[in-house]
């Protein structure tokens, strides 16, 4: 009988934590639920702009830097920019600095990763649109 008791104290714990993200489905506000799989993510990428280094030169590279694929090529005069890339994808970034007479490249990279979870009877998609961090100490 205990055995039994213990079964089912179980099943019904394990059923209760079963739920998703949105447990009332009455009144539901479904505008934050993107139902179609994105085609394109945000990876934000951090400059240092000053007065040694007005404009910055980035390489995107999808896969490593050293042997991917370049796919953009810019100078940028801001800190801060967006690059619009497919998901699910390795991309590394280089930005290059000038030190005096020396030249200094900085390399980071991420992955837009694309996330599920259920509102009632739809499935939802999130991208986690990563920051690059490209900056001088």
């Amino acid at each position: 009988m205990l055995r039994i008791n213990v079964i089912l104290f179980c099943t019904i714990l394990f059923f209760s934590n079963c739920k998703s993200k949105f447990e009332d489905c009455t009144d539901q506000d479904y505008a934050n639920c993107d139902t179609e799989i994105p085609q394109t993510g945000r990876i934000t990428v951090l400059l240092t702009i000053n007065q040694e280094n007005p404009a910055v030169a980035v390489r995107v590279y999808e896969g490593n830097f050293e042997d991917g694929r370049l796919v953009r090529v810019d100078t940028l005069r801001i800190r801060t920019f967006n690059y619009f890339l497919t998901p699910e994808k390795d991309y590394s970034f280089t930005a290059t600095y000038k030190d005096g007479a020396s030249t200094i490249m900085a390399v980071d990279g991420g992955r837009i990763k694309v996330s599920t979870y259920r509102m009632c009877e739809l499935r939802c998609y999130n991208l986690n649109n990563p920051e690059i961090d490209l900056r001088l100490d």
